[in-house]
Order: structure tokens, then C-alpha cells, then sequence
């Protein structure tokens, strides 16, 4: 999990090179979480335009746990990196928040 200003996405473009071309990912509402979601194959990024949220992970080594080995607060200009495998739940802290999640490796036509 990476957590930083939107303004320095770029600069993490050697993590996935979907990342030099975010703009062409489409946008999703982020999921009502239930557990940990896991995306072994695709990075996926959460980006808070307004408010804020709360982002966890867990034990990549360990599928079936529930333990949350970190927590993060994202506020609006930020954003939340997941790497494939990685395990993910992000949730919203108010209703006013703004918050998408794109999947990078599913652009529209690829």
C-alpha cells in the first residue's frame, strides 16, 4: 500500500506503467467492503477528491487473515496504491466524500 499526494502519482510509474496513463482508466465508485477485496492481477488506485478515507491492508503471505497490519487516512488530493495481490478494504469516512477507484490493466478497449 502507497499513500501519497496526487501530485507525485507519477513519480511512481516504475511500480506499473498504467500509471503514466491513469487518465485513460475509467473511474469506478469505490465498493461497499465486506471483508478484504484481493486483485492478484491488476494494480489498483483509489484517488479522494473531496473528504477523506480510510484505507487498510493486510498479509499479502497470508490470504485467509483478517488482521489489519496498516491503516491510513486519505484526504482529498491524495491517493491509495494497491499492488497486485495485495489485500485492500477502503471506506469512505463521511457521506460527502468523493473517492474513485481505478483498476489499472482495464482501460476501455484494452
Amino acid at each position: 500500500m502507497v499513500v501519497d499526494d496526487v501530485r507525485n502519482l507519477q513519480s511512481y510509474h516504475a511500480l506499473d506503467e498504467g500509471i503514466r496513463h491513469i487518465a485513460e482508466y475509467t473511474p469506478e465508485e469505490i465498493p461497499v467492503f465486506h471483508g478484504f477485496h484481493r486483485d492478484c492481477e491488476h494494480t489498483v488506485i483509489f484517488t479522494v477528491e473531496r473528504g477523506s478515507v480510510t484505507a487498510s491492508t493486510s498479509w499479502r503471505e497470508n490470504p485467509g487473515s483478517r488482521d489489519v497490519t496498516a491503516a491510513v487516512r486519505a484526504e482529498a488530493g491524495m491517493f491509495v496504491l494497491y499492488l497486485p495481490g495485495e489485500p485492500f478494504i477502503v471506506r469512505s469516512e463521511c457521506e460527502e466524500t468523493e473517492a474513485v477507484m481505478r483498476t489499472l490493466g482495464d482501460r476501455d478497449g484494452s
